[in-house]
């Protein structure tokens, strides 16, 4: 994220603190970002001020550094406050209840009123908004999302892996596949698994939720 991202993320307000990807010994806190007037992600690139700290003593190196770069990427981090400020550590998740959204309705919810979360990857919606709340449950967003298992899949395979039902996440550069299709093998294409595993298989009922992982990947990575 840059930091106009990370200002939307921190409920539009400055506060947050942010580390320099070339600093060793310094930190900052962003005590001001002008009015967002564009569209994201750069909003408009208004102007974004921080105060400079050193990372280990808290001594202020500088009180009004302007930020010229806030609209980059991989040069801000957002990190939690250091230990000497006596803040608490800010939690994406506070007041905000988190929906499950089918790709195919993204447009829907965004024009119902939820906001994407570019740091916890889903979409969401204020805990204390009562009519974004009855909206949501209505159209069923507040089901809980069906757990995945990821996958590293190489990249030579990406198409097998889409064909068989796979989602890519740019997150984690993994596929996920359901828990339940990997338990019905059934709804696995048996050509497909032929072809990830190099091996003949008669048919899908033959093949273990074990094996097809091994199929998929040899590097297996359990994210949820």
């Amino acid at each position: 994220m840059n930091i106009y991202q990370m200002y939307v993320e921190h409920w539009r307000k400055p506060g947050f603190w942010v580390q320099r990807t070339t600093w060793g010994n310094t930190i900052a806190k962003i005590t001001f970002v002008g009015e967002l007037t564009g569209k994201p992600p750069y909003y408009g690139n208004p102007k974004v001020i921080a105060t400079v700290y050193d990372i280990h003593t808290g001594e202020v190196k500088d009180q009004d550094f302007v930020i010229d770069t806030a609209g980059t990427y991989k040069t801000w981090r957002w990190v939690q406050p250091p230990k000497w400020s006596g803040e608490s550590d800010f939690d994406p998740k506070k007041g905000r209840i988190l929906l499950n959204i089918p790709f195919s309705e993204n447009k829907k919810a965004s024009s119902m009123g939820a906001r994407w979360s570019e740091a916890l990857g889903a979409w969401w919606i204020p805990e204390d908004d009562a009519s974004l709340l009855e909206k949501a449950n209505k159209r069923g967003y507040l089901t809980p999302p069906e757990a995945r298992v990821h996958f590293n899949v190489g990249f030579e395979n990406k198409e097998i892996a889409k064909q068989a039902g796979g989602v890519y996440h740019t997150d984690t550069k993994t596929w996920s596949f359901s828990e339940t299709d990997l338990r019905d093998p059934h709804k696995l294409l048996p050509h497909i698994i032929h072809t990830l595993s190099d091996r003949p298989v008669s048919s899908t009922t033959e093949l273990s939720t074990a094996k097809f992982a091994l199929a998929l990947a040899d590097n297996i990575a359990y994210l949820y």
